[in-house]
């Protein structure tokens, strides 16, 4: 389950390179990056053109907003799996990313005292392309606006996601939580190797105030009764595996992915779109530094063509057998 501005497109790469090179059946959008959103998942989204024999699918890796409507299509074992982020970084990297400064015309800060100014006018706040805004783990994870303030609601809303959801990484320890889904997944720890997408320098954050960032945890409730949850489930599950044993993992882990940014990287840049992280590879590298790079749009139409052209051969082969 995908969710904004949580390093989800790093987990993502992790993930379609592996159903990829396993030859697995993704439950793509038909365009772009979204498969819904802001209406909840429902499975008349699901493209014809990419769909599977029996409508089940292996993967699901782009955003949407959670239903448990997902659960009808995807194969029986499927994990789920999500990631989250403290809350008042979270909405800082929205805010900036996403140019909420234009949409608003203020700047984060000048938001905070002018738009968040109580409760009940911060959950009116329309959301940025009816998507973005307060509370967004628990937006993409399907939660209803009028239940942002009611607690009762939130606590609801998270024992369901606890329930549905086998493992929840967090963003603040991305390599820990990778180990642990490498433990979870019974895969090599080099499965889990990855450059940061999507990312950006700190450079371009915006210092706040100790006063704006307590209306943001205020106003951002949902989402930090969400994270404290599974931040507490988070250090449980390390302690179950055991601290020593994943701190030699995340050090395996680093070597890993040193290795591949010198085999792969020629240089690294700021260009992409927010000034985003990009790479500019060495000549000749190996197939696995190509898609170790792509961002998603472009990975997601080369898992389309695959997957049409593998559906197009299935259908003809289909035809011909049942033409008497």
């Amino acid at each position: 389950m995908k969710t904004h501005k949580c390093a989800s497109s790093t987990v993502q790469n992790i993930l379609m390179r592996f159903g990829h090179m396993e030859n697995l059946d993704f439950l793509l959008p038909n365009m772009n990056n979204y498969i819904g959103n802001p209406i909840h998942f429902n499975t008349s989204m699901i493209s014809n053109n990419y769909s599977t024999e029996d409508g089940k699918f292996d993967m699901f890796v782009h955003h949407t907003r959670y239903s448990q409507e997902i659960k009808s299509v995807m194969r029986p074992g499927t994990i789920y799996v999500t990631i989250l982020r403290e809350p008042t970084a979270l909405f800082q990297s929205l805010y900036s990313f996403y140019h909420f400064d234009k949409k608003y015309k203020c700047n984060l800060t000048q938001f905070i005292s002018d738009r968040l100014s109580n409760k009940s006018s911060a959950n009116q706040i329309k959301r940025y392309s009816n998507k973005l805004g307060i509370n967004q783990m628990n937006w993409d994870l399907g939660m209803d606006t009028d239940d942002f303030v009611n607690t009762d609601k939130i606590n609801e809303h998270i024992n369901m996601i606890e329930r549905d959801f086998d493992f929840v990484m967090i963003f603040e320890y991305l390599d820990a939580s990778l180990v642990l889904f490498a433990h979870l997944m019974q895969w090599p720890l080099e499965q889990m190797a990855y450059l940061p997408l999507n990312t950006r320098n700190n450079t371009y954050k915006q210092i706040l105030s100790n006063y704006d960032i307590n209306r943001l945890i205020q106003v951002n409730m949902a989402d930090n009764m969400l994270y404290t949850r599974f931040i507490q489930k988070f250090k449980k599950m390390i302690n179950e595996y055991g601290i020593e044993k994943l701190k030699k993992g995340i050090k395996s882990l680093m070597a890993i992915n040193q290795k591949i940014l010198e085999t792969c990287v020629q240089s690294v840049a700021n260009k992409g779109y927010a000034r985003t992280t990009s790479y500019k590879l060495k000549a000749n590298t190996k197939t696995m530094c190509k898609y170790i790079a792509m961002n998603e749009l472009k990975y997601t139409s080369h898992l389309r063509e695959i997957q049409y052209e593998r559906q197009k051969k299935y259908k003809a082969l289909d035809k011909l057998m049942n033409n008497n």
